[in-house]
């Protein structure tokens, strides 16, 4: 790697593009964004990889995800960069800028934030920023990078511990059902549609890492019955793939009613169950020290209220 001063990191330029295609899942998404080609920001990324000698991509015709090796390089990243905006706005003399910054899982952000983005952007204006920054840490930290206003977090309740009640916002409470591919559905009809005790012989879609405050397979099972036999898991490092995997005809997935909409409507995943189960956990947005100075923010938490 090409020597900068005491620093040998890839160019800013560089981080900015992998960072977009990261949260938009989408070299494409990721270019208009950025107002450059497609091919141009795939070369860059491209360039990034060689550099670094390592995959951080996923390609595949439905967009991109990340590899394990680029999940870790996009918390680096996010976390750099998030601490580069800090320390220009307050070098300018702008702490006040009146943007908004939203932080959440990346599963959120592609679920629940970008579709909502068109809708915030409208309402807040066009002079406004909006920019959604990733974090994977636990619910229960609640980390935000420096200069965030907004953090998205799975809560058992509508209040957040030592947040003012004002201060917090429900998304959309936590609804789930099983759901698989057709073809699975189809392959495996006379155990899919049968008892959940006989439901041992399927696979099922599960999150490798540590849970972030959802649902787990076991809170279903508990509301609606298991199977007789332990089950067969096959992990994944975000819900996104378990949804591509589920839609790929890979095993059975726990959906989330607000998650799973696009694909039902596309008809690539089919529900199974009788019907979704309601659980406690809500889905909550909440201020931070940082945003409660912002009433852009203000607004922000009020537009992403559920009954909005």
């Amino acid at each position: 790697m090409k020597e900068r001063g005491p620093y040998r990191i890839p160019s800013i330029s560089a981080l900015i593009a992998f960072e977009s295609a990261a949260r938009n899942g989408s070299f494409t998404a990721a270019a208009d964004e950025l107002r450059t080609s497609q091919s141009a920001l795939s070369r860059r990324i491209a360039a990034l990889e060689e550099q670094l000698a390592t995959r951080l991509f996923e390609r595949s015709r439905s967009g991109v995800t990340l590899t394990p090796a680029g999940f870790r390089f996009r918390d680096a990243v996010v976390a750099g960069l998030g601490v580069i905006q800090v320390g220009t706005e307050e070098a300018a003399g702008r702490p006040d800028r009146g943007d908004v910054v939203i932080a959440c899982s990346h599963d959120v952000s592609q679920l629940v934030m970008f579709p909502r983005y068109g809708a915030l952007r409208e309402a807040l204006g066009s002079e406004v920023g909006i920019r959604v920054s990733i974090h994977r840490s636990s619910p229960q930290d609640r980390p935000v990078e420096p200069n965030a206003d907004v953090v998205v977090i799975w809560s058992a309740d509508d209040a957040v511990p030592g947040v003012a009640p004002g201060d917090t916002a429900v998304i959309l409470g936590e609804e789930i059902r099983p759901i698989c591919s057709p073809e699975y559905a189809a392959a495996h009809a006379e155990i899919v549609y049968g008892p959940t005790a006989g439901w041992g012989e399927l696979t099922f879609l599960d999150l490798s890492g540590p849970n972030l405050g959802w649902a787990s397979w076991s809170d279903w099972f508990e509301a609606a019955g298991g199977p007789a036999r332990p089950p067969r898991y096959a992990l994944f490092d975000s819900y996104i793939q378990v949804l591509e995997a589920t839609a790929c005809g890979r095993g059975i997935a726990m959906g989330w009613r607000h998650f799973i909409e696009r694909y039902l409507d596309a008809g690539t995943v089919v529900s199974l169950g009788e019907g979704f189960v309601e659980l406690g956990n809500r889905l909550v947005a909440v201020l931070t020290e940082t945003g409660r100075k912002n009433s852009n923010a203000r607004r922000c938490l009020s537009l992403l209220r559920l009954s909005a």
